[in-house]
């Protein structure tokens, strides 16, 4: 009779403890925090509003004012910026993959460094339940929009793509849309029947394309059948910039510009490229880092894996001329009023999960864009571009009035140097605050 009592007393215990543990995830997550003197970057332009009050309710950010002005509710949670910190939009990775086994885990690093938001351009069933446990907050990570199947027919990328009908593309796009896909991916060799035909179902079937250019047609095929974003700026190179002249490139951005076209440059993923490309020993250097040693185990063995290492040596005079051409295209590009992204293709050999983002950020500064519009094409415009073109009851990029709760809190102005954004203090993602420890704490991996 004592033990049942006794198991009876252990059970209610059991109940209570996980009731309370429950209702106090809830009431953290629902509770009012503010951001005190902090002073905001809100990315609607380049100007910095010192000594703000942010107020964050749920997910969203509800108001926005001098400190002296904002009345804090008697039960918000006081994040106090000290007149010194500074206080941006959370970043949008706009390329990444994250099909590969333990994403669940390492894409944690996304959070870490304040990508907050991602675009994925190789859909499965993996990132489909992703995105679901994030949403229903069962693990942590950014916010996932998601692309099909990584082609929408994968023929279009082997040698017999000719044979694919239009049917097959049809079908294929309506059955990516019925799974929840968000967008489909251009992808791999089509002809331009095939190329128009997509593009004309997606429009129908309201959902967006973008991408590769096909690699046997050109930049100017794509433009022409209504690609409004590109992928991967080497992706130029090969199907309208093979002379490698700049006036062309000039003249090409001129027209892109007119068509509101996107470009996701992808500098980050071919400078790992034409860095380790026919030198195996590069790679090796690079896996003795300590903080190669500190990324995730799968991360570390996808850089082991070494894609471009055992290449032929012979070629690289070409890869280093491509690489050095990527700067002059997104700098032309930029300057004739082509919108600009920040994507990486993580996870990829050498590029790691969230800290490329602010690489990527960096090398576009090297292409020609200040350090305001390298961080817009990380923040507002690619917020910009989710809302037009993929889901128009989504706002981020900026800190503003009902804008989803993404935000990340520096030591000192990124404007003055990117490479402060390697160092947050802490980082806001949909409402929900990690302060430094917490974030120190989510990349403890178990190996």
């Amino acid at each position: 009779m004592k033990n049942t009592r006794y198991i009876i007393l252990i059970m209610i215990f059991i109940c209570v403890f996980t009731i309370d543990a429950q209702t106090y995830k809830v009431k953290e997550q629902e509770q009012i925090k503010a951001f005190v003197n902090v002073n905001v970057l809100t990315m609607q332009d380049s100007i910095t509003k010192m000594s703000q009050t942010v107020i964050v309710e749920n997910d969203k950010i509800i108001a926005l004012g001098n400190s002296n002005d904002i009345n804090i509710p008697d039960n918000a949670k006081i994040i106090d910026g000290e007149h010194k910190k500074y206080l941006i939009p959370g970043l949008t990775d706009t390329h990444v993959h994250l099909h590969r086994k333990k994403s669940e885990e390492w894409m944690r690093s996304y959070v870490v460094n304040g990508v907050t938001t991602v675009l994925n351009l190789g859909g499965s069933k993996r990132v489909l339940k992703l995105r679901a446990q994030i949403k229903d907050k069962q693990i942590t990570g950014p916010d996932i929009y998601t692309a099909g199947r990584g082609g929408v027919v994968k023929e279009l990328n082997r040698p017999q793509y000719k044979k694919v009908t239009l049917d097959k593309i049809e079908e294929r796009i309506i059955e990516d849309k019925a799974k929840g896909y968000d967008f489909i991916k251009i992808y791999g060799k089509m002809t331009i029947p095939q190329f128009e035909h997509m593009m004309k179902i997606a429009k129908r079937e309201g959902i967006h394309a973008m991408g590769h250019i096909p690699r046997n047609l050109t930049a100017d095929d794509a433009l022409r059948i209504g690609q409004k974003s590109m992928a991967h700026t080497e992706e130029f190179i090969y199907t309208q910039f093979t002379e490698f002249d700049e006036q062309e490139v000039k003249d090409f951005a001129t027209k892109a510009a007119e068509e509101n076209i996107w470009l996701i440059a992808n500098i980050i993923a071919y400078e790992k490229i034409e860095l380790t490309w026919g030198k195996p020993q590069v790679m090796d250097s690079i896996l003795r880092l300590p903080e190669t040693k500190r990324l995730h185990p799968k991360i570390q063995r996808i850089y082991k894996a070494d894609w471009y290492g055992s290449r032929d040596v012979k070629s690289r005079p070409y890869i280093e001329k491509v690489y050095k051409f990527y700067f002059p295209i997104v700098k032309h590009f930029h300057n004739a009023g082509v919108n600009i992204l920040v994507g990486t293709d993580t996870a990829f050999p050498a590029a790691a999960p969230g800290e490329s983002a602010i690489d990527e950020m960096k090398n576009l500064v090297k292409a020609g864009l200040t350090n305001y519009e390298a961080l817009k094409a990380g923040t507002a415009n690619a917020g910009l571009y989710i809302n037009n073109f993929i889901d128009n009851n989504y706002y981020v990029g900026k800190i503003k009035d009902g804008y989803t709760a993404h935000m990340i809190l520096l030591p000192s102005n990124p404007l003055d140097d990117l490479d402060i954004l390697k160092e947050p203090e802490g980082v806001m993602l949909r409402g929900h605050w990690f302060n430094s420890i917490d974030l120190k704490e989510m990349v403890h991996w178990d190996n």
